[in-house]
């Protein structure tokens, strides 16, 4: 993550480097990052953030033992 401007933020995934060769005469060989990135703001970061946290494995426990407790299962 990377602040770009208020309240935005760019997100970079998948960095690798890659080196270029000459395509012309006198140009010379040059590397350089390549990436997938995306502008997000940061309302929508937190939003990410806070989705990542959340833990489906305890909420299915969670219901299973409800289930267990009503007798349904």
């Amino acid at each position: 993550m990377q602040v770009v401007g208020p309240d935005l933020l760019i997100q970079r995934r998948n960095i690798h480097q890659v080196t270029h060769q000459p395509t012309t005469e006198g140009e010379e060989a040059y590397t350089d990052y390549e990436c997938e990135s995306r502008e997000i703001t940061v309302s929508e970061y937190e939003t990410l953030k806070s989705i990542e946290e959340i833990d489906t494995s305890k909420a299915l426990d969670d219901y299973t033992l409800q289930l267990i407790e009503e007798g349904v299962l």
